[in-house]
C-alpha cells in the first residue's frame, strides 16, 4: 500500500517537473498556451492514474488485517476494564450490604459479593457471603434488604455465624 502511494507521489512530482520545464522553455505564443493545456492533461493523468488501477481487493484485505490487529491490541485493555468493572460492582454492593447491616444493628458484618456478567454485557451481583453475629430476625431483615436493593435472592446468600446475636 505504501509502495503504491510512493509511486503515485513520484508520478505527480515527475509530471510537475516536466510540465514546469516545458512551460519555462516554451516562448510566449500560441504554442505556450497549447503546451499549458498539454501539461494540464499530463498532471490530470498523473493524479487520476492510481484510481484507475486501484486494487480494491488488496485494500479490503489490508483493512481486515488492520481490524484484526486492532482487536488483538485492544483485547487486554478490554479484559482489564471488565475486571475493574466487576471489582467496582462487587465492592459497591458489599459496601451497600455493610451499610444496611449497620442500620439494622448487625455488629461485625463482613461481606463478600460475587458478580456475574449478564448476556447484555452488564455486571450484576449474583451472590453474597456474609459473616456476622446475627440472629434469624436480623438475617431475614438484611436478606430482604439485599433482595430488594440488589436483586440477590435469599437462596444466593451464604452465612457464617460469628456467634449469637
Amino acid at each position: 500500500m505504501t509502495e503504491a502511494l510512493r509511486n503515485w507521489v513520484y508520478g505527480i512530482v515527475g509530471a510537475a517537473v516536466v510540465s514546469a520545464v516545458t512551460l519555462t522553455i516554451t516562448p510566449e505564443s500560441k504554442a505556450k498556451r497549447v503546451a499549458a493545456v498539454v501539461c494540464g492533461f499530463v498532471m490530470l493523468t498523473a493524479l487520476i492514474k492510481p484510481i484507475k488501477s486501484f486494487d480494491y481487493g488488496s485494500f479490503s484485505r489490508s483493512l481486515a488485517r488492520l481490524r484484526e490487529d486492532a482487536g488483538e491490541f485492544s483485547a487486554p485493555a478490554l479484559r482489564a476494564n471488565e475486571n475493574l468493572t466487576r471489582a467496582i460492582i462487587e465492592e459497591g454492593c458489599a459496601a451497600y450490604i455493610s451499610d444496611k447491616g449497620k442500620l439494622l444493628g448487625i455488629s461485625g458484618l463482613e461481606v463478600s459479593v460475587t458478580a456475574k456478567l449478564a448476556p447484555d454485557g452488564q455486571w450484576y451481583p449474583e451472590s453474597a457471603a456474609l459473616r456476622a453475629e446475627a440472629g434469624e430476625d436480623k438475617r431475614a431483615a438484611i436478606a430482604y434488604e439485599i433482595e430488594t436493593g440488589l436483586g440477590v435472592p435469599p437462596e444466593k446468600l451464604s452465612w457464617e455465624d460469628r456467634g449469637g446475636g
